[in-house]
Order: C-alpha cells, then structure tokens, then sequence
C-alpha cells in the first residue's frame, strides 16, 4: 500500500523552498547584491511549471534580511508545507544562523518513501552548489547530503551556479545545469513524501550548523546582540508607535528613512564581519555571556521604572564587558524637548555599561543619528567588544582533566611542575 500524503498537507504550498545567505549590502544606494539568486529561483519556477501539475505556487524565497526571531508567517507556512528543501551552498551559507535555522526546521519533518520497496533513508533536500565550499567546511549534520551530481557538469562543481550565471561563456552550463537541478527537484517530490511541519517549528528550530543545542561555537565566530527597546504593547511614555512593532525585534528609529528593524540591520553588518548573530531581546536574568555582546538600547524605555530597574541589575552584574550603542534619531520630533532628560537618566541607570560604551566609540552612546552612521559605528563597537569578551574569556578544562602547570627547569626548558597530589604521594612513599 502506497503512503497517503501527510494529514494536514497543504497542495497550495510551495514545491520547493530555497534557502539561501542574503549578502547585506554595504550601503542602501547599492544594487541588490542578491540579484543572480533572483535570476536562479525564476529560472527554477519556470521548470517546475513546465515538469510537474502542482496546482501551488511552484517555489519560495524568503527576500528579507531577517534577524533574531522575526521570521514572516509566509515564511513560516511556507517550510513547514513544501515538498523539497533546496539549500545553497556557498561559504555565507554555513556560518548563517537562520539558513541553520531553516535547515533544522525541515529536519524535523519526517518523511518516507512513496514506495515502501523503495531502500535507503528518504531525505527530501536537494543541495545546490552556489559558491564552491572546501569539504572541510561543511558541518557534520550535511556531509551525508549528496550535492555534487555529475549530471550538473565539471564546470558546475568548479564555479558554482554563481559562476555559470556570471559568465556569458557559460551560459549553455548554466541552463544545463539548472535543468537537471528542477529535473531532480521533481524527481525527489514525486518521490518523497514529507509530513507537514510543525505550526511553530522554525521558531523553535536550534542552528543546525553550530552543532547539537548545547554546543559551544568558537568565540570569534559568534556575536550576542541583545535589543531594549519598547514594543507595541508596551510603549514608552510620550512616544509614538511608528517606531515599533509587536516586539523589540522589531523597533525601527530611523523610521521612515529606514524601511528595517534595527536588530535586522545590526544582524547583517555582524554577518559581513562574519559573525554568526544570536538576535534576542533584552534579559537581564540571560546566561552569562559565552560570546561578545552588543546592547541596542532605546534611551525612551527607561521613562519606565520596570526596564530601569532591570537594566539597571543588569548594569550592576560582573558579566564581561558590553558594547552599548544608543540610536538617537535627530529627525524625531518626538526627542526634541527629551533629549538631555534621557541622556542623564542612561548615566544614572547604567553606568557602568555607558562608561564601557564610550571606551568602543563615544558616538555610539552620545546618539547614533541615523541609519549610515549606524552601519559605521556598530562594526567598531563589535570589534571592541570581541577583543573585551576575549581579554576576559577563561579557558574551559574538560570535566576529570587539569591543566598542567610548568616551571623553568634546571636545563633552562620548560618542564611540567607536579600536581599536590603527586606530591603528598611521594612524600607518603618517602616517610
């Protein structure tokens, strides 16, 4: 007996999700950076119109930057209804939390054969290589994906889709390989069958490319960046909504010049330093920082005596140092007659942090004024903080191990002194 499609299975749903790493741009004049993706995905719609009779929409992009937990219900919908995962490798790929993220979130649906004599584990991503990434670089939880087919051709596994878009001499390879790309796409949906994915599964999902939930990244690969600011629900005294969102995440001060949240601006300039960004609202009762931190205030929420005081627990903590960044739109009417009021109160409550804000960059807690020189200043508040959460980083010992200690022997070379309870051994032996 054949599987039936999964209860719950949606046939509107995108046939296939593609997973990228947006590119930041470096400024808001400069061309879509992601432009040959856009070229690639239409290409791949156009396919799957023409092989299969999926009556839904035939694939999905996500086309906003995206940081922390903000994460568009189309989105959402859309990974936890499509029938193929399509990730693009490239170097941006592995190191981006959310492309982890999407990853992890489609791991999570099961799938099985639509023929029970069908052998092998059934896996419904379809890997596409972007960018060429040396095998050494790819984390554990992909290696068993196949994604070099020899059918895309030697010229796609040297350059990448990339390439073969880029040059005109290789435009029949391109074609070619996208091609057989949508030809395996369909082949894997008709194929595999993928049980619909949980309501709330991408906002749940851990980065699978930082390993299992409980695993440590390197210290110099991630970047803690938290936000304190107001939301929709709970505004600020004297400040208009226009700013904000359902949640801090979502806080936008440079309204309307810029159209992003801030922690979705400060997420992308952290992923061109290459950072891997864990986004989240502010908690004073968080773990002590195992990465450098960033902290994104909004001078307005401390007219609120809750977030004085947890800010200000915060402030009097022993944790490693924080970058503090405070956006000050010159252009608000509404920071015309507070502006001093609030600066004074952000000495009172934090001192701490804004002392350590004004060793990163003074400008950055004197009021950041708009949205370019935000994207000048947060990448030196970062690389002070990095240098800060290094300085003051502890090596961790495995659990059952010491370190060994060393003393200047008699030669001159370095010779390991003896643990005390070596000592006490020998001289129990002695006596």
């Amino acid at each position: 007996m054949e599987p039936t499609e999964p209860a719950g299975a949606d046939a509107t749903a995108p046939y296939f999700f593609l997973s990228y790493a947006h590119i930041p741009s470096a400024r808001p004049e400069e061309p879509d950076p992601d432009l040959w993706v856009h070229r690639l995905f239409r290409d791949l719609c156009e396919h799957i119109r023409n092989l299969t009779a999926h009556p839904g929409a035939p694939g999905f992009m996500d086309r906003s930057m995206r940081a922390g937990q903000i994460w568009s219900d189309e989105l959402a919908e859309s990974l936890g209804g499509c029938r193929v995962f399509v990730p693009l490798y490239s170097p941006r790929y592995f190191i981006s939390p959310w492309c982890g993220k999407e990853w992890a979130a489609f791991g999570e649906r099961r799938a099985c054969h639509r023929d029970p004599e069908t052998r092998g584990r059934p896996s419904a991503i379809v890997p596409a290589l972007w960018a060429p990434v040396p095998d050494r670089r790819l984390p554990d939880c992909v290696k068993e994906v196949q994604y070099a087919h020899p059918e895309l051709g030697d010229r796609y596994r040297t350059f990448g889709l990339y390439g073969l878009a880029k040059l005109h001499a290789f435009r029949r390879d391109y074609q070619k390989a996208v091609l057989h790309l949508a030809r395996r796409i369909v082949e894997v949906g008709e194929s595999v069958v993928v049980e619909r994915g949980a309501p709330d599964g991408l906002h749940t999902a851990h980065d699978a490319f930082a390993g299992p939930p409980s695993a440590v990244a390197p210290a110099g690969r991630r970047l803690r960046i938290s936000v304190a600011a107001g939301s929709l629900g709970r505004l600020p005294e004297g400040r208009s909504a226009r700013y904000y969102g359902p949640t801090p995440l979502h806080w936008n001060p440079y309204h309307p010049a810029s159209d992003q949240p801030l922690a979705q601006v400060a997420a992308g300039i952290a992923a061109r330093l290459d950072f891997r960004a864990d986004v989240s609202e502010f908690d004073d009762r968080s773990a002590p920082a195992d990465a450098p931190e960033v902290l994104l205030l909004d001078r307005w929420v401390l007219r609120d005596p809750g977030h004085r005081t947890r800010l200000g627990t915060y402030d009097s903590g022993d944790g490693p140092p924080v970058g503090l960044v405070v956006p000050w739109n010159d252009d608000d009417p509404d920071g015309d007659e507070t502006e001093h009021e609030l600066a004074a109160q952000l000495d009172a409550t934090l001192p701490r942090r804004a002392r350590q804000g004004r060793d990163a960059c003074r400008a950055a807690v004197r009021g950041v004024p708009d949205e370019r020189s935000f994207r000048e200043v947060l990448p030196r508040v970062v690389r002070w903080a990095e240098g800060q959460y290094l300085r003051s980083a502890r090596p961790v010992t495995p659990a059952g191990q010491a370190l060994p200690r060393f003393r200047l022997g008699a030669s001159g070379g370095w010779a390991t002194a003896p643990h005390p309870e070596d000592e006490k051994e020998a001289h129990d032996e002695r006596t």
